[in-house]
């Protein structure tokens, strides 16, 4: 009965295993801030935990703990204990913990749900036909992920508004999927050269061909490049005289590629030009150059080389740390929470510690693919196989780490590496045999004097106690999203229901910055939807607002300042969060007193922490300008211009605070470079109203008038919320308004053309 039991058990785990496998790509939920990261680590999370379950339960039965063993668990560990080690020391805890919402990819969270899932799964794949089970559930997988991608791409869309987009993957991104049929390319190319084939040509020349076609629509340089070395690498290790027996049937993938490749970037006429266009008008996914991701990294590795910056960080690092060239990339404006690759994401992010498991982890699979390929006598499979898996599988890991060179890791990449690798480790014969067991020499007797071990069950009570806390918190981790989710619905819609949801978010899950950013974002727009509707207008100067309405304005603003704060402390080193505060500050300057100062001291952290965002300075330099503090507003604008010297809006903007200080001479100046900026396109109404304003100031300048003819403003000083209306009347009075001291300015920019400030500026009260 006992063995029955056991036998049952054990299957039901490993049909489990196989189910997160093949349902992890496949898994999405639009009832959730993100439809696909957030959706999949939660999936992961309540899966890992029941498998853990029936997994150390299975040893009670079995009367001993029996664990399988990799050459990769050493390094699994340490690469854990670094995650661990590194979440500790983070200043930014709850971003190393949960992530920066809706990112969780990363996270130690995230971390140890994959590598428990990696031990899970390769103490299932003990037998071939296992191993075997898993594989066809990936391919069924891939497939089902590759079928959905290539309908997209021709603008055939699931029946949901949000897949309604060319590139719709149920992964989540092109690169995931991508990733996953790289690394499962192998096996059907090997299969279609070997005379007893792993997988039927019937089946292996469709699926590479397909996989083949769909990485071609959907991705870029280096995975063709990647995609071209697996096909090459079949060939090389491929039996010679097998090789020119089924040439044909390894040929039809390959035509099939080429002909993908001709089609999509040859400029055909007519319909032959229909995927040529189709992937031009095809959003490829944006990924932060080499080069500055390189100096983030090394940036952050000099400041905290031991245990890094923590996971989930280099969003922050970006920030602190990125060089000021990168704002003369078109994606300046842009923020990147992951490197260029996932070695110097872990550099960045882990520190040496973490480096070396990562690396130690690499050289393992390097070392393991190396001798499998080498050789020409396998021992992956019992005799009566054909010993094509362990050599595919072999070098699907060598792509896995490939992939890792080229792209930073995203949830199903990583996921559906590990379970290649763990399909890998445990086709080799001599690893599948290793196995440890343990005990702690306690032991209990029956009434019918039989022994046994009770340290399984000592390791099923501990693990019980240690989930019941993991599984409340995942389950209103997941109920808080829910409701965020549900906020942002209604965010258009209503605003006492977005309020609500916020609310019952923040309430389950208030270690969430995004949930009070959120918040405070909708009490400044409640307040100021009132002061819109009953404000002094030209019409009714005196307005309608009553005592009461004054009592709920000054109320949301206390909620939406003490949210923004609460944000900024969750993750004090989010330039974002700083940002926001700085933006509820500057836009309640009509009814709150002292409300400069506190803007002027959140955006002075925001640029500590983004010190080459040229958007800051100018948002500075309208407050200042706003002020009449001209010399300032000056120095600010500048600074934008040095940092980015095509930036058109700080030109613009100091061209104006220069013609309002009576610099007429440089304003000009200013006012021409901006013409010339704008030039390329001539038809645009940011260039007419440019050229409008230099037309103004050469005539100002040519008669020496003192008032210009048009009363222009700089755009980031202009009046953003019926809460900047002075004549509202002071609602609430910010006590203990900070001193503020201008940041330190920025060095000239030879590539600018503009004056540099000469007088020492006075900051303004």
């Amino acid at each position: 009965m006992r063995e029955r039991i056991i036998y049952y058990l054990d299957t039901t785990v490993a049909f489990l295993t196989f189910a997160v496998a093949g349902l992890t790509p496949l898994f999405f939920f639009n009832q959730l801030t993100d439809f696909f990261e957030i959706p999949k680590l939660l999936f992961l999370i309540f899966t890992t935990v029941v498998l853990l379950a029936l997994w150390i339960f299975s040893w009670i039965l079995k009367g001993k703990i029996s664990i399988s063993r990799t050459p990769l668990d050493v390094a699994l560990l340490a690469l854990l204990a670094s995650v661990v080690v590194s979440t500790l020391f983070s200043v930014t805890k709850s971003a190393a913990i949960f992530g920066n919402f809706p990112r969780v990819h990363g996270t130690s969270v995230a971390w140890v749900v994959y590598i428990l899932l990696y031990f899970v799964t390769v103490s299932q794949l003990r037998n071939v036909r296992n191993i075997r089970n898993l594989l066809y559930v990936m391919y069924a997988s891939a497939s089902v992920v590759a079928l959905i991608t290539f309908f997209s791409f021709f603008n055939l869309f699931l029946p949901f508004d949000f897949a309604k987009t060319v590139n719709f993957t149920p992964t989540g991104s092109s690169f995931s999927t991508i990733a996953f049929l790289l690394m499962l390319l192998p096996l059907p190319l090997l299969s279609l050269v070997s005379s007893k084939r792993y997988l039927p040509v019937a089946v292996a020349a469709p699926v590479a061909a397909f996989f083949g076609v769909v990485i071609v629509l959907t991705g870029s340089l280096p995975s063709y490049l990647l995609m071209a070395l697996v096909f090459a690498a079949c060939v090389a290790i491929a039996n010679r005289a097998q090789l020119r027996r089924n040439l044909v049937n390894f040929l039809i993938p390959f035509a099939a590629v080429v002909l993908a490749l001709v089609f999509a970037y040859t400029p055909f006429s007519g319909p032959l030009g229909a995927i040529h266009r189709l992937e031009n008008n095809f959003p490829k996914e944006i990924q932060l150059p080499f080069s500055v991701s390189w100096k983030v990294s090394a940036t952050s590795f000099r400041d905290a080389p031991f245990f890094g910056t923590g996971p989930s960080s280099y969003l922050f690092n970006f920030t602190a740390y990125k060089p000021v060239e990168f704002n003369a990339l078109p994606v300046w404006s842009f923020s990147f929470d992951s490197a260029y690759n996932e070695f110097l994401q872990v550099l960045g992010t882990l520190g040496i510690l973490g480096s070396a498991a990562f690396v130690l982890f690499c050289l393992v699979i390097l070392t393991a693919a190396r001798r499998n390929l080498m050789t020409n006598s396998y021992e992956g499979l019992e005799a009566e196989e054909e010993p094509t898996l362990v050599p595919a599988l072999a070098l699907s890991a060598l792509v896995a780490v490939f992939l890792l060179a080229i792209h930073a890791t995203t949830l199903v990449s990583l996921v559906m590496t590990l379970f290649v690798l763990a399909a890998f480790m445990m086709a080799q014969r001599p690893i599948r045999e290793k196995v440890m067991e343990l005990s702690m020499g306690i032991r209990a007797t029956t009434s019918e004097n039989r022994q046994f071990d009770l340290f399984p069950i000592i390791v099923f009570i501990v693990f019980v106690v240690a989930m019941v806390p993991v599984l409340y918190q995942t389950v209103t981790t997941a109920s808080a999203d829910y409701y965020h989710r549900q906020a942002l619905n209604q965010s258009v819609k209503n605003g006492t229901l977005t309020y609500q949801y916020l609310q019952k978010a923040e309430t389950l899950n208030p270690q969430i910055d995004l949930y009070r950013v959120d918040m405070a974002q909708t009490n400044f727009a409640l307040a100021n939807a009132i002061a819109a509707q009953k404000g002094p207008t030209k019409e009714n100067p005196q307005g309608t607002l009553s005592n009461q309405d004054k009592q709920t304005i000054q109320t949301l603003l206390s909620q939406a300042i003490a949210e923004a704060r609460v944000g900024v402390a969750l993750s004090p080193r989010s330039a974002n969060n700083w940002e926001v505060l700085a933006a509820i500050y500057r836009n309640i300057t009509g009814v709150a007193q002292n409300a400069l100062a506190f803007s002027l001291d959140a955006y002075g952290h925001a640029i500590q922490l983004d010190p080459v965002n040229p958007a800051l300075r100018v948002n500075v330099g309208g407050i200042y300008y706003l002020a009449k503090n001209y010399p300032l507003a000056t120095r600010y604008f500048s600074d934008a211009a040095n940092l980015k010297s095509d930036y058109a809006n700080a030109y613009f903007n100091l061209a104006i605070t220069l013609r309002d200080s009576n610099d007429l001479t440089n304003a000009v100046l200013v006012a021409q470079q901006l013409v010339n900026l704008l030039g390329k396109t001539p038809s645009s109404a940011d260039y007419k109203t440019a050229n409008a304003l230099l037309t103004d100031l050469k005539q100002k300048l040519a008669n020496a008038q003192a008032e210009a003819a048009s009363q222009q403003q700089p755009t980031s000083a202009q009046q953003s919320s019926a809460l900047q209306n002075p004549n509202l009347g002071n609602v609430t009075t910010l006590q203990n308004p900070p001193q503020v001291t201008p940041v330190p300015s920025v060095k000239p920019n030879p590539n600018t053309n503009i004056p540099q400030p000469s007088a020492t500026p006075v900051p303004a009260q």
